[in-house]
């Protein structure tokens, strides 16, 4: 029976995973793991690709997961076929360190809830069109800084604690992680971050798919600001009941929120003319890289709508003090 189960998320990822695989076969372990490939309905010879490779790997399982889309739905379902009693999760296109495996397993027998670092140097060299900056593995949303965050590209969690916090929530299309991680740690579960297991991130390539990532990632952070609101409220006034009392702030009547809405709106336009006017002053492709990125992030944050049926998050009886 495998102590630690990898659970990978792939759709179309025929290009990428055979790097991946190669770098978890490469492991030096001495327990017993398995590594599921949970396919999302690709297209291409994903399922091909894992199969070839299973005559040769025993460990390596193809698990179905096309009954349900998106990346948070293919790693829910692979955890419920994972047998170990660790979970770690990775992604079909970047590439684990050396020692990742053994340094997953070791990380979960102290910690419940554990990241790496974040490397970004292997798989972008070269004059490509990428952004030229890369997030920390453990970062914070300036609408919640009480709580760390981190990416389901390096991620490890008992068993136990993934299943008590439900798993990665469905309907979000991006930011699962980060969701992940707050109610984890609201749920009374501490991230610790091991900087010793590191991970390569292949970032995004060609301008278009930079765009459409980061408007994605905007409406994300849109919705997890509206999903936490309760939350942020209770640690503000926390915090401010410790060091003074602070003005409340009004309810806005539905006049002032078309106000504030048309607000919204020109500020946005006017950031966005702002960057494309530096776009004749690029010096490299990463540059302009640099400036589709921020304007796809700040019209995706500005103007996506929030989706109605994903319900706020309860303030727990007890706030997790801020680490």
């Amino acid at each position: 029976m495998p102590d630690l189960s990898v659970v990978i998320a792939a759709f179309d990822a025929q290009d990428t995973l055979d790097e991946q695989l190669d770098a978890l076969a490469e492991q030096d372990v001495g327990f017993a793991f398995e590594v599921l490939v949970c396919d999302n309905g690709s297209r291409d010879a994903t399922p091909a690709l894992v199969r070839r490779r299973q005559e040769r790997e025993p460990w390596l399982r193809l698990v179905d997961a096309s009954a349900r889309r998106g990346p948070s739905a293919a790693r829910n379902i692979g955890a419920g076929h994972a047998r170990g009693r660790f979970l770690a999760f990775c992604d079909a296109d970047d590439v684990v360190g050396q020692g990742w495996l053994t340094g997953m397993h070791d990380a979960l027998q102290d910690d419940e809830f554990v990241t790496g670092s974040w490397e970004g140097d292997r798989l972008n060299r070269g004059d490509g069109t990428a952004v030229s900056w890369m997030v920390e593995s453990v970062y914070r949303m300036d609408f919640l800084p009480w709580l760390p965050a981190t990416g389901a590209g390096t991620m490890g969690i008992r068993r136990a604690v993934f299943e008590e916090a439900g798993g990665f929530d469905e309907r979000l299309a991006t930011n699962e992680d980060t969701d992940l991680s707050w109610r984890v740690q609201l749920a009374g579960h501490r991230l610790v971050h091991h900087p010793e297991i590191v991970l390569h991130v292949r970032k995004r390539d060609g301008l278009r798919a930079i765009f459409r990532q980061a408007y994605a990632y905007g409406a994300g952070d849109r919705l997890l600001r509206h999903r936490y609101a309760d939350v942020a409220a209770a640690y503000q006034r926390r915090e401010d009941q410790s060091s003074g009392a602070a003005a409340p702030v009004p309810e806005l009547r539905p006049a002032a929120r078309a106000e504030a809405t048309a607000g919204r709106a020109a500020r946005a336009i006017g950031s966005v003319r702002r960057v494309l006017g530096k776009v004749v002053r690029v010096r490299s492709r990463r540059d302009l890289a640099d400036r589709v990125q921020r304007v796809g992030h700040d019209l995706g944050f500005r103007f996506a709508r929030t989706d109605p049926t994903v319900a706020r998050v309860p303030v727990p009886p007890v706030l997790p003090d801020p680490s």
